[in-house]
């Protein structure tokens, strides 16, 4: 009960100063649109849309500009390198640092598209790759029907599908499936049987972000950080049975040992 105290005192103060306080389902939406504008900015700073010191909204490009102003994530985008940081893992928060970020982002973007993770392919294609970069041109992949090269597209056409797929996707989890993908797929598939990615790019991110509220990827942010608070809600009540269960343990000890000094002392 001593340990509830200055909980219960903290609690208080928290409905002196917030009296409304927001409903979990708005915190956990709120979380889900800053994890979407953390990797939007990710992914446009690795694809090569804007550069590293262009993370404020004033440097932003229309083509990152416009759909964070649609999403309405502007607000919540990080404007500092640090803030940009806190929202990425380790591992991102060197790829982004990295003189060869372009091409790393490539190599993931192959490597989403190759596992499925962007959705499907048009239907002339099974796979892609990256193709040879030629003297002062743009990072390309080529589309491949067995080892015929079918077409090619830009690699930073792709920013905004790959930036939806890291801001959905567990940390080191499976990938987690948006509601109506099989919809969505089959729509791109129908409508794309003789066009390359890039269209592709453009129907699916127009998909994407027409699900209420926030579209498939902002759904998934949503959700996993829904998962995370519930994980960490079950952790804490495991962590204070086992405190209950050591404090029993400790209380027994104690009184053995409390036992074993009397019976040496007579």
């Amino acid at each position: 009960m001593t340990a509830d105290l200055p909980l219960a005192g903290l609690s208080a103060d928290a409905r002196r100063l917030v009296p409304h306080p927001p409903g979990l389902d708005e915190v956990t939406e709120d979380a889900g649109r800053q994890r979407l504008a953390t990797y939007y900015l990710y992914s446009a700073l690795m694809a090569g849309l804007i550069g590293p010191g262009h993370l404020a909204p004033a440097r932003w490009p229309p083509k990152l500009a416009e759909p964070m102003q649609r999403l309405g994530l502007t607000r919540l985008a990080p404007v500092t390198g640090r803030g940009l940081d806190a929202g990425l893992t380790p591992a991102e928060q060197a790829a982004r640092r990295s003189p060869g970020r372009e091409l790393a982002f490539a190599h993931l973007l192959v490597d989403l598209v190759n596992r499925g993770g962007l959705g499907p392919l048009c239907a002339p294609a099974d796979k892609v790759r990256l193709a040879d970069r030629a003297d002062g041109r743009d990072l390309e992949v080529e589309l491949l029907r067995g080892d015929r090269v079918v077409g090619t597209c830009k690699v930073a056409d792709h920013w905004e599908l790959v930036a939806q797929h890291l801001a959905g996707a567990p940390l080191g989890g499976p990938q987690a499936a948006p509601p109506g993908t099989r919809a969505i797929q089959g729509k791109v598939a129908r409508e794309l049987k003789d066009t390359g990615i890039a269209h592709a790019v453009s129907l699916g991110t127009t998909l994407a972000v027409s699900v209420h509220p926030l579209g498939a990827a902002a759904g998934l942010g949503t959700r996993l950080v829904r998962s995370r608070l519930h994980t960490g809600t079950d952790q804490a009540e495991a962590l204070r049975r086992l405190g209950r269960d050591l404090s029993a343990l400790a209380a027994a000890a104690e009184g053995e040992v409390d036992e074993l000094r009397r019976r040496t002392s007579r």
